[in-house]
């Protein structure tokens, strides 16, 4: 959340349960107070006085931001290249801040950069707030139909870099994917040996056809992608898993393939059917922690 010296109020850090009260804060470190480290929690009379009647806690840091580290920040985010601001919220170095690249930081810090999250990293008078700004996660659609050009709009809406990939080039037009931020005309096996694929990443393999998906999906499993689905009836998927494992697949290979894809959700136009792989992909990312193969990419 962000207050600028005029008044204006971008964002908010509860969704308006204790924003009066931070407002009141914020104000009195713009006027050259100190940074302040703020909590509330439901024990806290104070707190439920100024809305916080929800329950749970909440610690809330307030400090001023120079123009540099804005600068650096909106650059960053411009250019999708990791950048970290590191600030202690606690100790004799209260509000002392640096700005880091993931190679720059500690084990901690590098970590949570390179994964584009921030949170609190150490403890006691060393704890910090590392502020993390990450190229966006990306999202491989492959198969250029109607399935697809809807699961493109909604993974833009995520907050997904989108690729759609189909081999063949009639499909694959800007005008059938408009909120594609790329366009392919390649084989999809061929696309994930060399694309950038790392644990952040959603592949989704529309193809539902065998010369397509199949191929597409032995790639797939050799990446450290934190997302696989493939579309497919359940007929469709029991074929094609008695023909990949005839091929050498295993059951670890299968437990992280999400096919048929999609939550279970009844489905049924493209839109629908976008909702529940989203839905799905939100879920896995969040919950899920996948044990990838070991590969050098």
């Amino acid at each position: 959340m962000a207050l600028s010296e005029h008044g204006q109020i971008v964002g908010s850090v509860t969704g308006g349960c204790v924003e009066p009260d931070i407002v009141l804060a914020a104000e009195d470190v713009l006027a050259g107070g100190p940074p302040q480290l703020r909590e509330y929690g439901i024990a806290d009379e104070d707190a439920f006085a100024v809305g916080l009647p929800c329950g749970g806690a909440v610690r809330i840091f307030i400090e001023e931001m120079d123009s540099d580290v804005v600068t650096r920040l909106a650059d960053a985010m411009r250019d999708e290249s990791p950048l970290g601001v590191i600030t202690h919220i606690a100790g004799p170095h209260l509000g002392e801040r640096a700005i880091v690249e993931a190679g720059g930081a500690d084990d901690d810090a590098a970590e949570l950069i390179r994964a584009g999250h921030s949170g609190a990293i150490g403890s006691g008078e060393d704890e910090r707030f590392v502020l993390s700004v990450s190229a966006r996660p990306r999202m491989y659609v492959f198969g250029a139909i109607d399935f697809a050009s809807a699961l493109a709009t909604l993974g833009k809406f995520l907050g997904y870099h989108v690729t759609v990939c189909d081999a063949r080039a009639a499909f694959v037009t800007k005008e059938r994917f408009p909120d594609a931020d790329e366009i392919v005309v390649a084989w999809p096996h061929e696309l994930i040996s060399d694309a950038p694929i790392d644990e952040r990443s959603a592949i989704c393999i529309l193809t539902h056809d065998a010369k397509f998906d199949g191929p597409a999906l032995h790639a797939a499993l050799k990446t450290r992608a934190g997302y696989i689905g493939a579309m497919g009836s359940r007929r469709t998927v029991a074929r094609r898993e008695e023909r990949l494992r005839a091929e050498g697949l295993t059951d670890a290979d299968f437990a992280r393939v999400h096919s048929p894809i999609g939550m279970s959700i009844s489905s049924k136009t493209p839109e629908e059917v976008a909702v529940a792989i989203g839905a799905q992909i939100i879920q896995t990312m969040q919950t899920s922690v996948v044990t990838a193969p070991s590969v050098s990419r």
